[in-house]
């Protein structure tokens, strides 16, 4: 069997990040955590809330910022190695947590420092042991100029495996013509694109009562939508070598989504110009992956998505994780046969990052 990639884990950001890494002019404007008289918690960036301070479901009950650090390894990654350990995880691919809020920071200035601040915590973190932490960066999204040369930092300078985009890139989609100078440097550099859930916000807080039921809507439609944007807005054909990964809300919506935008590309293909064949087939030459989590519907998965398009994830450290179970919930089970089960733990990780 080949490696164990863990395709999405994360790091918490300590208060000492911004302390020790953002430009001092900054300090006073820094990303922290706010708590309401009520015990509500929230990040605060630059005044933008996450989850938002408006609307019925726009509340963080208490408690739940400390119920997920109950694992060191989020700061800490000597005791992350040892977690690792004990899952049988081989590589971590390393995602933000709070700073994923930084695409939500109007001020370009403001944005690019907390970015580069971020990358530089993380790429310290990784430097403990880099064959094992890999990381991601954040990228200043109101300046694309400037994402595409922090993003050319991270890569080159710090050693950082991959380019992030958010599912929700403030008034533009994932597929804006804007955004290609990125894609056009992930195909130079020769690392994937990251689509990951969370950060800047649709409008679910506006309409649900409770966190949970933000969370469950908001991860799953972030990724649908940033997946149906990348591949029925023509992204894979104007960059035929360009990865992506769809990540944090599991695999098993994928074979629903693409059969509907099949049937919408044969029924309604004028609406759908830029691409030339039907969305599912993007599917089959494994640029596109969808992160799985050992999710009871990971054999639907599989034949609806291909076995090429599913990679575990641990989404370690979060209050959602399941660890220390996460690899044995794909290893373990017996509704997948053992060549799956290699694809979806490293094999399609390893190919997707060039090292196979």
């Amino acid at each position: 069997m080949p490696r164990v990639v863990d395709v999405d884990g994360h790091v918490f950001e300590p208060d000492v990040l911004w302390e020790e890494h953002l430009d001092p002019k900054f300090m006073d404007r820094r990303p922290r955590i706010d708590r309401d008289d009520r015990g509500t918690t929230r990040y605060n960036f630059d005044g933008n809330l996450i989850p938002p301070g408006t609307g019925r479901g726009a509340w963080v009950p208490e408690g739940i910022v400390e119920a997920s650090l109950k694992r060191e390894g989020g700061v800490d990654p000597k005791a992350r190695l040892v977690d690792m350990d004990e899952e049988g995880i081989d590589v971590a691919i390393l995602y933000a947590t709070a700073a994923l809020g930084c695409y939500a920071i109007a001020d370009v200035e403001l944005s690019i420092a907390c970015c580069r601040a971020f990358n530089d915590w993380l790429a310290a973190y990784c430097a403990v042991d880099p064959e094992r932490l890999k990381g991601t960066p954040v990228l200043p999204m109101r300046s694309i100029p400037d994402a595409c040369d922090e993003a050319r930092r991270a890569v080159t300078d710090l050693g950082f495996v991959s380019i992030t985009v958010p599912c929700a890139v403030f008034d533009k989609n994932p597929d804006d013509p804007v955004n290609d100078p990125l894609y056009a440097l992930a195909e130079e550099l020769d690392v994937p694109v990251g689509f990951h859930a969370g950060g800047p916000r649709f409008c679910y807080d506006k309409f649900v009562d409770s966190y949970a039921t933000l969370h469950a809507l908001e991860f799953a439609f972030d990724v649908m939508f940033a997946a149906s944007t990348v591949v029925c807005g023509g992204v894979l054909d104007r960059f035929p070598k360009l990865r992506a990964l769809f990540l944090e809300a599991g695999a098993a919506w994928g074979p629903y989504l693409f059969e509907r935008l099949d049937e919408h590309w044969e029924k309604r293909p004028q609406e759908m110009p830029l691409i030339g064949k039907a969305p599912s087939a993007y599917l089959d030459d494994g640029r596109v992956v969808i992160s799985c989590e050992g999710e009871k519907h990971l054999p639907h998965a599989l034949a609806g998505l291909g076995v090429h398009s599913i990679a575990y994830a641990s989404d370690y450290p979060h209050w959602d994780a399941e660890f220390p179970d996460t690899v044995r919930h794909i290893a373990d089970r017996d509704d997948i046969d053992d060549d799956q089960k290699a694809a979806v733990l490293g094999g399609n990780a390893e190919r997707l990052y060039g090292w196979a």
